[in-house]
């Protein structure tokens, strides 16, 4: 009520100085948010890239140890005839590899790590996988690549005999 009555008593220049010096205000402080929120969107456009970048790196250093391995392996051929001995170090550093990257799929077909290429009559229960013709991977818990497999249509449909009962 103080400034009601204070523009009442202010002359026409007074209020017209007084609203422009609020505009001012105003502007001033559009201006500090938009230089905030700028600045809010450049370090979140760097924090992700950051963030690409040391996903990354996490990747690489679990593979390292794999990396390691092989190094060792070739090392080991190179100084040794023996193909046993190469095959079961290539063996182990294979499932090394398998537990970073391997979707586990279970018997059941499961639309989130399997690919069903194929429907074929198999001694499994319908809806089984039967084959996995190209292996499927996890990252954590995220499906990098779906397997590949052939699923169970159940058990073959049989000729009907004479009497007409299943043979």
């Amino acid at each position: 009520m103080n400034e009601e009555v204070r523009d009442d008593e202010a002359t026409p220049e007074e209020q017209i100085q007084r609203l422009r010096a609020e505009v001012e205000e105003w502007k001033d402080l559009a201006h500090r948010r938009s230089a905030e929120i700028a600045n809010i969107q450049r370090r979140t456009q760097q924090e992700r890239q950051d963030l690409m970048v040391y996903a990354s790196e996490h990747m690489i250093t679990r593979m390292l140890p794999v990396l390691d391995d092989l190094h060792a392996a070739v090392d080991a051929a190179s100084k040794s005839s023996e193909s046993s001995a190469l095959r079961t170090g290539v063996e182990m550093i294979y499932a090394k590899a398998l537990k970073i990257f391997e979707a586990g799929p279970g018997e059941p077909f499961n639309v989130e790590f399997h690919e069903a290429l194929m429907h074929t009559p198999s001694d499994q229960p319908e809806g089984h996988v039967v084959q996995n013709v190209q292996r499927g991977y996890l990252l954590h818990e995220k499906v990098i690549r779906h397997a590949k497999v052939i699923t169970s249509a159940g058990l073959p449909h049989h000729t009907q005999t004479a009497e007409g009962e299943p043979s």
